[in-house]
């Protein structure tokens, strides 16, 4: 039997005890004995317990960290914005297959869309007959089609611009449903670009010679 004042170890059952605290840990049990066997101090025989977790404050901390980041990652991007920018891009697309259409039904000389930063006006024949609404809020200024996404009427494209290569922004149709550009309707040497911004952008593209309108 080995004793100090604060240790026991008893050789039946191998049995350690110590008075001040309970001993479980191997690596702990064998340091105790060695103390004892050495004859060292008890303040040099204190066992520091590693501990490898963590604590509240720093828990607390690391959730709060990852929220700010989250909110950061949500104000910067969010799939209502990607909604927003898909639908303007749809409707800007249909509208420019609706004056391409509208040149081929009725043979007009020149059916037309002119683009503007924040939308475009379609017409039956370019500049001088302006295009009845198809009867969306957006579409329908006083029965003309006009649209203008910087107006309460067309709350939901808020934000929405528009940029072409298009010479004057204008694109115009002939009865074939071949696309011009410009007010003079010149012939287009290669595809057009339109182009809608909402935080992103999205091309819409119109092909030479055949018109066809297509954006991904």
């Amino acid at each position: 039997m080995i004793q100090d004042s604060g240790c026991m170890i008893q050789d039946s059952g191998c049995m350690i005890h110590d008075t001040r605290f309970r001993i479980t840990d191997k690596k702990t049990i064998l340091h105790r004995v060695s103390c004892i066997m050495h004859r060292k101090s008890r303040t040099s025989c204190i066992v520091h317990r590693d501990n490898n977790g963590f604590t509240l404050i720093e828990t607390i901390m690391v959730m709060v960290i990852a929220v700010i980041l989250a909110a950061v990652v949500a104000v910067r991007w969010s799939p209502f914005d990607t909604i927003k920018l898909n639908s303007a891009t749809r409707k800007v697309a249909g509208d420019i297959r609706y004056a391409q259409k509208v040149a081929i039904s009725t043979q007009a000389t020149y059916a037309a869309i002119a683009f503007n930063t924040n939308g475009y006006t379609v017409y039956d024949t370019y500049s001088s007959i302006i295009s009845r609404s198809p009867g969306d809020p957006c579409s329908d200024n006083g029965g003309n089609f006009e649209v203008a996404f910087n107006t309460p009427r067309c709350s939901n494209f808020s934000g929405v611009t528009i940029t072409t290569n298009i010479t004057d922004d204008v694109l115009q149709f002939n009865s074939l449903g071949t696309p011009l550009q410009g007010i003079f309707a010149s012939v287009i040497p290669s595809d057009r670009t339109i182009t809608i911004t909402y935080k992103d952008s999205k091309p819409i593209y119109i092909e030479v010679g055949t018109g066809r309108v297509s954006y991904q």
